[in-house]
């Protein structure tokens, strides 16, 4: 018999962390409309991605931040 969407909503959300998360990979895989990517492509992309942020930076149209304060904000949205 199958569970109806709001008796699986409640079963998901009794789920420990790692098990949801992992649910919800599955889940958005299952709906995004991704062609195959090449993983050079992908490298590709991210150098391109983290040069024009490292430019950016250099020219003073980024600041970076420090990554302690970084982590502190994650460890802090995480509670």
């Amino acid at each position: 018999m199958a569970l109806s969407a709001e008796a699986l909503e409640t079963e998901a959300l009794s789920l420990p962390r790692e098990d949801k998360t992992r649910l919800i990979v599955h889940l958005l895989e299952s709906i995004e409309e991704r062609p195959n990517s090449d993983p050079r492509q992908v490298e590709q992309a991210w150098v391109a991605e983290a040069s024009r942020r490292y430019q950016a930076y250099s020219r003073g149209e980024e600041q970076a931040i420090p990554a302690e304060d970084v982590f502190t904000d994650l460890r802090a949205d995480d509670h």
